[in-house]
């Protein structure tokens, strides 16, 4: 008999958890597992492409954010799929309804998948990962998922889960998604882009939130205009800052210098086109981005914050450059560094290459899924 998971989730937008969580469900066997998803809100554009890619699911469970009906539509959709387990993502309301939901309908484990240390909330303010219901619905939670050591670490220090709950599952990559860049593809991207061959470019994925500080970026490229390499940035991602930074590169005279992209589909040509990756986030929420196991997969030089598991795969010197949070002068230098000895760049997207290969292939993290899953119906 299959196992049957219902995964729980806010909404499914183009964000890193929700893509490893997607790619995962992809590749459990159809033979061993029955999926449905449940969709709190609309279901997002990864969502949408589950859904049509014949997952069965449902989306706006939840008329609004304060629907006091949402659990009894959960919980009735529950008692028709009678799901073995309820995985949650960590949005706050879905590890609460769904836990709530699975509690009702006597599914034999609950499991949450964090992927942060913290919420964002109003205004930028950081919450903590689990509130105070969250941590009671721990008690009924067979096991929460850390995507490295280090967040495990946090998990069981700052957030209080007890380390018997915890497992270690890395986030995962598709490898032929991400080929290794070549003179080939990248004058060919460039091509596609507009790009000149003798153009500097470094590019930043992620959502324009604020732990992302793409404002740092900004007034690095001010500083190297001053006294660096000119470069040409490409902003790839949306959110609820893009007017203020769009103001912010205005402010700084960046002019056509800085591309705001929005969404985008095409991010392994992005990468072929680029001569660095950099992502100077703050140290709140952030765990193991994706878009730096994604621009170390293509071979793309890496700059990042040394925040959360970033250090675990961005090894200073080795497979990419380290800078302090948001910091526009160590990330100026770190920029113009890359790009004045590309040869050494080469060699650390190289190593960083062999060991994305290595450690972070979607497959291994769905096999500890499917691992995981099986292990908890067991207990």
């Amino acid at each position: 008999m299959r196992i049957r998971i219902a995964l729980v989730a806010s909404t499914f937008g183009v964000g890193g958890a929700e893509v490893v969580t997607a790619n995962v469900l992809r590749r459990l066997p159809r033979d061993r597992f029955e999926i449905g998803l449940y969709f709190l809100h609309r279901a997002g554009d990864v969502g949408r492409d589950l859904l049509g890619a014949g997952f069965a699911g449902v989306e706006c469970l939840c008329k609004d954010r304060r629907d006091p009906f949402a659990l009894l539509r959960l919980w009735g959709r529950f008692r028709s799929f009678r799901p073995d387990v309820v995985f949650c993502l960590d949005h706050r309301d879905a590890m609460l309804l769904g836990r709530l939901a699975g509690l009702l309908s006597a599914a034999r484990a609950l499991v949450v998948a964090s992927h942060s240390t913290g919420l964002v909330g109003k205004a930028g303010v950081v919450k903590a990962s689990f509130g105070a219901v969250d941590r009671a619905l721990m008690e009924f939670t067979a096991r929460v998922v850390a995507v490295s050591a280090t967040h495990a670490r946090y998990l069981e220090r700052a957030a209080g889960v007890a380390p018997g709950r915890i497992v270690v599952i890395e986030n995962g990559i598709d490898p032929a998604e991400w080929p290794a860049v070549t003179l080939d593809r990248r004058r060919a991207a460039r091509e596609a882009l507009g790009i000149a061959a003798g153009e500097r470019v470094v590019l930043m994925l992620a959502a324009m939130r604020p732990e992302k500080a793409h404002e740092a970026l900004l007034h690095a490229v001010a500083r190297l205009n001053e006294s660096g390499p000119r470069v040409r940035v490409l902003l790839a991602g949306d959110g609820e800052r893009r007017a203020l930074l769009e103001r912010e590169a205005e402010a700084l005279h960046l002019g056509a210098q800085v591309e705001f992209l929005g969404v985008r589909r095409d991010v392994a040509r992005l990468l072929h086109a680029s001569d660095a990756v950099v992502l100077p986030s703050r140290s709140v929420v952030e765990t193991l981005p994706l878009a730096v196991l994604e621009a170390m997969a293509a071979g793309i030089p890496v700059i990042a914050s040394r925040v959360g598991s970033v250090p675990e795969v961005v090894v200073d010197g080795v497979t990419g450059l380290l800078i302090r949070p948001a910091d526009a002068i160590e990330l100026s230098g770190a920029i113009a560094y890359t790009l004045q000895d590309a040869g050494a760049a080469a060699a650390r997207a190289t190593r960083a290459r062999a060991l994305i290969l290595e450690r972070h292939a979607i497959d291994r993290t769905s096999r500890r899924y499917a691992e995981l899953f099986t292990e908890v119906t067991a207990a």
